[in-house]
């Protein structure tokens, strides 16, 4: 998949009933799975975006990883399987943006509301999608996964996030719309390649 724009995510994120931000520096965020389910590589895309107050739209598209790396989708952490965030939804507040102990202590887009989920239990590389949703706080945070590269190896038992470099622009997002009063809390628009 090439690298979509704001515009584009915009589109299709109303298209399909997701709602956008659009008080000036309210941010909208969310994921994009590619159709590539089996590399556990940085293959997805993470996005944020905003309108400033002049109405224009802005933010950013960057790689990174919306599933669980390769280790543990082999020796999934919950014997029901790799969690696996539901994609075509958009999971309301479910994130807490936190300069400290949001994940492992770090600074992070910690889960703080109920998520939907898919367990992908055949301890396979590839993930699984469909079969039963859950609906819980399944800890699958937004956070930092290191800057050696572009595999996710152990980063990720199911959270989302990129390297120091890409998660320090959300961060800074975050920040931005915090400044502007509209505090810490986040939705998360968790897209598909195939909604393109």
């Amino acid at each position: 998949m090439n690298k979509p724009t704001i515009q584009n995510i915009k589109d299709v994120m109303l298209s399909n009933g997701m709602k956008v931000f659009t008080s000036p520096f309210d941010m909208t965020l969310g994921g994009i799975r590619t159709k590539d389910n089996k590399s556990g590589k940085f293959n997805d895309y993470l996005f944020m975006m905003y309108h400033d107050e002049k109405g224009i739209l802005n933010g950013i598209v960057e790689q990174g990883t919306t599933d669980a790396g390769l280790f543990y989708r082999t020796s999934p952490i919950n014997a029901k399987g790799t969690a696996i965030i539901k994609h075509g939804i958009q999971h309301k507040g479910c994130y807490t943006y936190m300069e400290k102990n949001g994940h492992k202590g770090q600074e992070a887009f910690k889960q703080t509301g109920v998520m939907e989920y898919w367990r992908d239990a055949d301890r396979d590389v590839y993930l699984e999608f469909g079969g039963e949703t859950q609906t819980a706080i399944n800890a699958t945070n937004g956070h930092d996964m290191g800057t050696l590269g572009n595999e996710v190896g152990k980063w990720s038992a199911g959270c989302w996030g990129g390297v120091t470099t890409v998660m320090d622009k959300f961060y800074n997002h975050a920040k931005l719309q915090m400044k502007h009063g509209h505090g810490n809390k986040f939705s998360f628009a968790m897209l598909h390649e195939d909604m393109f």
